[in-house]
């Protein structure tokens, strides 16, 4: 009992100090709305360029608070052959996973896991990415293996049919998941005949063979058509000396990179749709985007925000998510591109039986955003949004030198960033309402929906003419 009547107390002390002034204090805090920072600044990291004696030029990045070294080498490419579509992502793997004579790739990883190390091959089409960490202690070792593996792989038979089988493996249930068939249905629909919607094939994956991926390497892997990242606790002296002895040999060679060619514009709305055995619908909404020089591409960056890419803050995701509760995933991205144009989409997740109505939620945005456009308050809160993201992009400093490299590649100006800070800052009611007229086209848009149709509310035929697209069986 008188434990009962001692937490009783307690109970009741803890309510009288919550409510009284003296206990809880006096000091009203302000609404998180009204409370006022000092102005983010972002300090940049001082940069070293990086020359080598064979034409490897680069950037180095030094960060001495953990002896730990980040090196990042790019490598310009391009798109094959149609007809041997595939084989660019083929020769990374192997060309990581297969080792070279000296390294094999069992020997090759038992050392780097020895080491705690790492070395990783990425990238798409129009570029390769072999990444390099370990302690500075093992620096000459795994540099080492490193450079060898850039300049002399292997390319052993069981591991380049070892990636075939995987990749055929892929073509077979390339159908299985809704949302990339709309991904890559849509990028077919909006490029058209262009490589940026070209995929992979049975017949082009098994018509590539080792010589095309020695070829391959032959053409594209040399140090004049390199950049080269490092960050870490080296110097400028420490880094090119070891740089210089573990790329010994390597031989710059006359390379040309065609242009990537211009894709199609559109000329008017379209509306696809492809079968899927399914209970909902998975749609996307859009065209061609813009380039990644384009003046207008922060001021577009902002209108997409505040229409569809500001998470539960943007018109569509409002519109369709929370007001009507029509789709768990939905939004809009605009994308840019250094080469060509990126894509501008919006999509959704929902019921089949709701499918129409989200449609059209999402077309009244684009019509809201043409016409009366964001208010003045809506674009302050999406301008302080992406001005208080940047501090996310200088959380180390082998992402500033990971973004050098980038863009460098993509020939851009290297103080880029801090160019969109200052830019971003300055954009008004006016510039957001003018790109949107310019950039956003709902009368050009291509629309897709992948679903059963027996389940829709409304025939997809109600609003146009449809292109049905017959999803191939591997």
């Amino acid at each position: 009992m008188k434990r009962k009547y001692c937490i009783a107390a307690l109970v009741i002390l803890l309510a009288v100090s919550l409510s009284s002034p003296l206990l809880a204090g006096k000091t009203k805090r302000p609404h998180p709305s009204k409370l006022k920072y000092s102005p983010l600044e972002l300090t940049t990291p001082e940069v070293e360029e990086i020359k080598l004696s064979n034409g490897l030029e680069g950037f180095l990045v030094e960060d001495h608070e953990i002896p730990v070294v980040n090196i990042y080498l790019l490598v310009k490419t391009y798109y094959p052959d149609r007809a041997k579509y595939g084989f660019n992502e083929m020769a990374g793997w192997v060309i990581r996973n297969g080792g070279t004579e000296t390294w094999p790739s069992d020997k090759l990883n038992d050392e780097l896991e020895f080491l705690a190390a790492y070395i990783e091959m990425g990238g798409g089409n129009l570029s390769k990415t072999i990444s390099l960490n370990c302690l500075k202690k093992d620096l000459k070792q795994v540099l080492g293996i490193y450079a060898d593996l850039v300049m002399n792989p292997a390319f052993p038979e069981d591991k380049v049919e070892m990636k075939r089988k995987t990749m055929l493996e892929e073509i077979r249930r390339k159908n299985d998941e809704p949302n990339e068939i709309v991904r890559r249905e849509f990028y077919k629909l909006v490029y058209g005949d262009h490589p940026y919607g070209w995929e992979g094939s049975k017949e082009s994956y098994e018509a590539i063979t080792r010589d095309d991926l020695v070829a391959f390497h032959e053409m594209y892997f040399h140090p004049n058509n390199a950049i080269i990242g490092v960050s870490g606790d080296v110097t400028k002296e420490e880094i090119a000396a070891a740089l210089e002895e573990a790329f010994a040999g390597w031989e710059p060679v006359d390379v040309v990179i065609p242009e990537v060619p211009e894709a199609p514009e559109p000329t008017g709305k379209t509306w696809n749709y492809a079968y899927k055995d399914i209970s909902q619908a998975y749609m996307r909404i859009g065209h061609l985007g813009i380039n990644s020089n384009n003046p207008d591409r922060c001021a577009i960056n902002i209108m997409n925000f505040i229409l569809g890419g500001g998470s539960f803050t943007s018109w569509i995701v409002e519109e369709v998510r929370s007001d009507e509760g029509l789709a768990y995933s939905t939004g809009s991205r605009y994308d840019s591109n250094a080469w060509g144009k990126g894509v501008f989409f919006a999509y959704a997740q929902t019921k089949s039986e709701a499918y129409s109505r989200a449609m059209q939620l999402i077309f009244d945005q684009f019509e809201r955003m043409c016409t009366e456009g964001p208010t003045e308050d809506e674009i302050k809160r999406a301008i302080d949004s992406y001005l208080n993201s940047q501090v996310f992009d200088y959380e180390s400093k082998g992402q500033v030198m990971n973004r050098l490299v980038r863009l460098k590649f993509e020939g851009r100006p290297l103080d880029t960033p801090e160019r969109d800070m200052e830019t971003y800052s300055k954009l008004t009611v006016d510039d957001i309402k003018r790109v949107a007229r310019e950039y956003l086209h709902p009368d050009k848009m291509t629309v897709i929906v992948i679903g059963d149709a027996a389940q829709f509310d409304r025939p997809l035929s109600d609003f146009g003419e449809v292109n049905e697209i017959e999803l191939e069986e591997e």
